[in-house]
């Protein structure tokens, strides 16, 4: 679900920052969501902006886009949970509820439970269940155990393909690859591959999330 925020100086640029970062996380925007579990953030878009579609837009989003998301369906939820799975997104409960909360909602309302929707998505709900909910400090440590046991980091393709739930989180808390290595202290393994220069985030798979 979204947080609410007790306390915050609003501006317009904030604003901006705020709808993008939600966005980056896959939640629900449409107003009638983020008026009941975010009021702050609709209070100040009126305020700043002139209004939820306004600030919408100025955060470079489709409006329409969003307008229609409010409106699940079995179907555009299956599609939604393929589409997050595919990218390697953490679905176990807790974490789909903290970024997702909207699809979670949906989901229930429509399937009876997150279980029922992973299911219809033909994923295997005990793998997922058992999902890392990742952090920096848990993604360093995971990284730092897989060099010391030899395993291949060098590459972006290479650890997509064989660790992609770890990819997608480094990619969401450090902005890329490269810097992942870095902050595992193993950058090294970078230049040692040919290269001063590092992807770009674009190349990661989509930049931070």
């Amino acid at each position: 679900m979204l947080v609410k925020r007790s306390y915050r100086h609003w501006s317009r640029d904030e604003v901006v920052r705020e709808i993008r970062r939600l966005a980056a996380e896959g939640s629900a925007l449409y107003f009638g969501y983020v008026a009941r579990h975010r009021p702050d953030l609709a209070y100040a878009a009126r305020k700043y902006l002139g209004g939820w579609q306004a600030a919408i837009e100025e955060a470079g989003l489709d409006y329409s886009q969003i307008r229609r998301r409010s409106s699940w369906d079995r179907r555009s939820i299956v599609e939604r949970v393929r589409e997050l799975a595919g990218r390697g997104e953490p679905l176990n409960v807790s974490a789909a509820e903290e970024r997702y909360g909207g699809l979670v909602a949906a989901a229930i309302q429509h399937f009876g439970s997150w279980r029922e929707a992973l299911a219809a998505a033909g994923l295997d709900y005990e793998s997922i269940r058992r999902q890392q909910n990742w952090s920096r400090q848990k993604i360093v440590r995971r990284v730092r155990m897989l060099h010391r046991q030899g395993v291949a980091l060098r590459t972006t393709t290479e650890v997509r393909r064989n660790h992609r739930g770890l990819h997608a989180a480094a990619v969401r808390y450090f902005g890329s690859w490269a810097e992942t290595l870095e902050a595992a202290r193993l950058g090294r393994l970078i230049r040692q591959a040919g290269g001063s220069r590092r992807p770009s985030p674009g190349e990661e798979g989509g930049g931070k999330r």
